[in-house]
């Protein structure tokens, strides 16, 4: 298998670093020693890999390393408080992209808040609709019905009486006076 110039020179900071396997390097090491393209990139790579060591080597030895990790280390494992915790959470909670879920919840918040006194007797927070009353009545065939309903205590009066303004059509006679209750 013929191994391309383009593949090659993607590879050879990996080759020159002993990162590929035996089969991938040696195939490499073929196509560099017959391919003076990719000789000549094998040599940039090289001189600038001397060169970093070069001056890794010698900045590196100046630098306090101790101190530098001691520092790491610390905040890595120092207790962080509840408030920036809390922070964190709320701002990886609140991103636009998860607030989808907050406006039916509180929808559903809303529409519990307010029908808990359906459910629940004498819960007032929600709607407060007072002591509702309304009279209905009912004229039918010489007696009257009247409907008393309020709505605090869930009282139902009904009274049946006869009219006693009018004189009764049918006998001419005023209406007696006496209740028929």
């Amino acid at each position: 298998m013929k191994t391309d110039c383009k593949t090659v020179k993607n590879s050879l900071g990996a080759w020159l670093d002993g990162e590929l396997s035996a089969s991938e390097t040696e195939r490499i090491r073929m196509h560099v020693e017959g391919c003076p393209s990719c000789s000549g990139e094998k040599e940039q790579w090289e001189r600038l890999q001397v060169s970093l060591r070069g001056v890794l080597e010698g900045e590196a030895s100046g630098v306090a390393f101790e101190p530098f990790w001691d520092g790491v280390s610390r905040r890595i494992f120092a207790e962080r408080p509840w408030y920036a915790r809390l922070w964190d959470w709320a701002g990886l909670a609140f991103v636009p992209q998860r607030l989808a879920w907050a406006i039916p919840l509180v929808i559903v918040a809303l529409l519990a808040m307010f029908s808990l006194d359906q459910f629940f007797a004498g819960w007032h927070w929600g709607s407060n609709r007072g002591n509702g009353s309304a009279v209905d009545s009912i004229d039918g065939h010489g007696f009257n019905v009247a409907v008393f309903r309020e709505s605090k205590t869930k009282t139902t009066v009904i009274w049946l009486f006869e009219n006693q303004e009018d004189e009764d059509e049918s006998s001419g006679e005023p209406a007696s006076a006496e209740s028929s209750f």
